[in-house]
């Protein structure tokens, strides 16, 4: 019983602290207002979740990531859970809208 609930509970911090530190650690290229940052550290410890800049920018992105499999396990599975048809609908966003962004966050910063 002791182990099973040190089990939940590591279980349960971890998934906070990849949460926690993707909000304060790390580069925000989509949108410097919010908190929510880009964490390469993150995102290789948690299969891909360490892109939340991007993530709370383009929330409906499936991918979390404008940079495909490198670094991002989550979309990996989707995309092969796609291809045998247990995944449908997935939606992207368009290259030329995440460079438009990245360009008025840069303007800005000049």
């Amino acid at each position: 019983m002791v182990v099973a609930v040190l089990r939940y509970c590591t279980s349960l911090h971890c998934t906070w602290f990849v949460n926690s530190a993707a909000h304060m650690f790390g580069s925000k290229p989509y949108n410097p207002r919010i908190e929510a940052r880009e964490n390469l550290f993150v995102s290789f410890g948690a299969f891909g979740e360490g892109f939340h800049n991007y993530h709370h920018e383009f929330p409906f992105d499936y991918s979390t990531s404008e940079m495909g499999w490198r670094l991002n396990i989550t979309t990996m599975f989707i995309d092969v859970m796609a291809l045998i048809g247990q995944a449908y609908d997935r939606k992207k966003v368009s290259q030329k809208l995440i460079d438009e962004r990245k360009r008025k966050v840069i303007s800005k910063a000049f």
